[in-house]
């Protein structure tokens, strides 16, 4: 499989995975922001964001499944599930620092210092994953190259 096949497959999936990825930020969304409204950590709204983390989690796995099968060396499989276990980590992580940072009322400073921290970091997670990825696999595509603009259908 080429590159450019591997591109337009991955893309398809992504976009396919997008509804259901939306539809379950939706109600994460409602129990995050309930969760730094109340005044206790309400046992409802914790158990509401950690079902809809399992939910994208597993919205995230499967994703990685797909992008796994279309290479044969194992130590690309390992770096993809890492790079995409970076990935959700970063999300899990921004969603965090922010409910955290209002939950403990620091001010918005620290959540663009704390959430662009955490952004920053799984970028340069991310790209060194994909260096050591191409050298493995040069077919497999670097994660910025898994856009619209790189489709070719």
């Amino acid at each position: 499989m080429t590159k450019q096949d591997r591109i337009n497959a991955i893309y398809k999936s992504n976009m396919k995975l997008a509804v259901p990825q939306g539809l379950i930020t939706f109600p994460m969304t409602f129990f995050t922001v309930e969760l730094i409204r109340s005044d206790s950590w309400n046992g409802w709204y914790v158990f509401g964001v950690a079902v809809c983390l399992l939910l994208l989690g597993g919205s995230f796995f499967k994703a990685n499944q797909i992008e796994t099968n279309m290479t044969e060396r194992e130590g690309a499989k390992q770096i993809i599930t890492r790079r995409n276990g970076f990935l959700f980590g970063v999300f899990v992580m921004s969603i965090l620092s922010v409910a955290l940072t209002l939950k403990l009322g620091w001010t918005y400073a620290w959540i663009l210092i704390v959430t662009g921290g955490i952004l920053y970091g799984g970028y340069r997670l991310i790209r060194k994953q994909d260096e050591r990825l191409s050298a493995i696999d040069p077919e497999h595509p670097l994660f910025r190259e898994m856009r619209l603009d790189h489709v070719r259908d």
